[in-house]
């Protein structure tokens, strides 16, 4: 891949665009911090979303997205096999770190020395990070053969391995439903809904509304959390990724698009966008599953991380939780679609300990540190000797997750075009649009390709 070089200002602006905080915390909730009283072991307290870190150049350093993750780490750095593969050298790690944060570091070169849950294409693309091709092909840890092969695949861009498999990545789509809220009105819940028709049927059964006409439960979100994203409309309702990453082209304006934004925006319409809107502006129901964990919400288009995440969250929810398939059209009825894609290290360019953060990033690929993850945060990666280790019903709704990886007919690597979350953010703009009436969906999918089309040329990146 040619690699785009820009200045500073420039750096920020481009991929500022392309990554908003928000979207980077995707596969995790709201940001659970260490406190300026009780700081986690090793991690510094959060700072300001315009703060940057000052990176202490004699530790090996470490900045991730994510904040749930604080407490596997705390823990991980305390075992007799990290202290041994650290040997003397210092260790600072430090989540919930933004976007602005991670992109202004970069431009001053003075970035971490690995990164992790941040926009990974873009930040290859622009030569911030370096391929990590040599490091991985000499590691006796990280084995091709063990790793699901599209998460394998998820590491490079062409020939190059863009950063260092591990943390969590596994499969992303499943239907979860709260079998109580189900049962309560005479669901099925034995058989589960897989196609959108029947998804709708559920939706319109389990929205309910008080005396006033104020909104008390709802079925589905068409567009919380995973269901979120353009990966999944077009795959969903046509069967293919609207991003070609041979040819670099974009195709957003088709008839999958325009059936996605017709059909889901049903959904909000049957709440009301306004009464919707509201709810979503509630404390605690903004974002991300929020409003599932709240037991408002009723079904969720996640990962298979939501089945762990949910039970160490919210256990009184959790328990009511089980998966299926990820909804395609009647039309594509019995289609098992999936995406997946691996989170990395990936290694700063400007790093000062380049080899040091690679033996931290081959850990985290270890029984141990794996072991860890999957009971503090719920989170696995798809390596198939540790997947074997895994009790399905560790997490209500996990064993629809194990079971899956060996019966899908339409896999997607997801999030792989560089200007990915610029148009995951045009994609929510418009489709409101389309729910309330103010364009339709066949001016909303031309709108967003021109977007697309548009931004593309300015990054120069055609």
């Amino acid at each position: 891949m040619k690699k785009a070089t820009v200045n500073r200002r420039e750096f920020l602006r481009l991929s500022a665009l392309t990554a908003g905080a928000a979207t980077l915390a995707a596969c995790a909730p709201a940001a659970v911090t260490p406190t300026a009283e009780s700081p986690a072991p090793g991690a510094a307290t959060e700072p300001t979303a315009t703060e940057v870190p000052v990176v202490d150049p004699s530790a090996v350093t470490w900045w991730y997205a994510w904040g749930n993750l604080d407490p596997a780490v705390a823990k991980m750095v305390e075992t007799e096999e990290f202290k041994q593969i650290l040997g003397n050298n210092k260790f600072s790690y430090r989540g919930s770190i933004s976007s602005e944060i991670i992109l202004t570091a970069v431009a001053a070169g003075t970035p971490p020395d690995g990164g992790s849950n941040f926009d990974y294409p873009n930040l290859f693309a622009r030569g911030a990070t370096i391929p990590v091709n040599d490091y991985v092909s000499a590691s006796t840890l990280i084995k091709k053969e063990d790793i699901l092969e599209k998460l394998w695949q998820s590491s490079f861009y062409g020939d190059k391995m863009i950063g260092v498999p591990g943390i969590e990545g596994y499969l992303w789509w499943g239907l979860n439903v709260n079998t109580k809220a189900a049962k309560e009105v005479n669901l099925d819940v034995e058989n589960l809904p897989t196609t959108w028709e029947t998804v709708f049927e559920w939706h319109k059964a389990l929205t309910k509304f008080d005396d006033a006409g104020n909104l008390k439960q709802f079925g589905l979100d068409p567009w919380d959390a995973m269901a979120g994203e353009q990966d999944f409309a077009v795959q969903s309702f046509g069967g293919f990724n609207w991003w070609n990453e041979e040819t670099r082209e974009i195709n957003l304006n088709n008839e999958a698009m325009i059936k996605s934004l017709e059909t889901m925006s049903e959904f909000i319409k049957l709440v009301g966008p306004d009464k919707f809107a509201g709810m979503r502006q509630t404390t605690g129901m903004g974002g991300w599953g929020a409003a599932y964990n709240a037991g408002m919400q009723t079904m969720i288009m996640e990962g298979y991380w939501h089945p762990g995440e949910t039970q160490i969250q919210q256990p009184d929810i959790a328990q009511y939780n089980r998966a299926t398939w990820a909804p395609v059209p009647e039309s594509r009825k019995g289609k098992r679609i999936m995406a997946t894609g691996a989170h990395f290290v990936q290694i700063f360019k400007d790093a000062k300990h380049k080899d040091e953060i690679f033996k931290v990033a081959e850990f985290l690929i270890t029984d141990t540190a794996q072991d860890i993850i999957f009971k503090e945060v719920g989170w696995i990666f798809g390596r198939k000797s540790y997947l074997k280790r895994i009790d399905p019903k560790a997490y209500p709704g996990l064993d629809f997750y194990i079971a899956a990886a060996d019966q899908v007919d339409e896999w997607i690597i997801g999030r792989r075009c560089p200007i990915h979350w610029f148009i995951a953010n045009q994609y929510s703009e418009l489709r409101e649009k389309v729910y309330r009436g103010e364009m339709t969906a066949t001016e909303a999918a031309a709108e967003l390709q021109r977007r697309a089309e548009d931004e593309w040329e300015a990054q120069g990146l055609s």
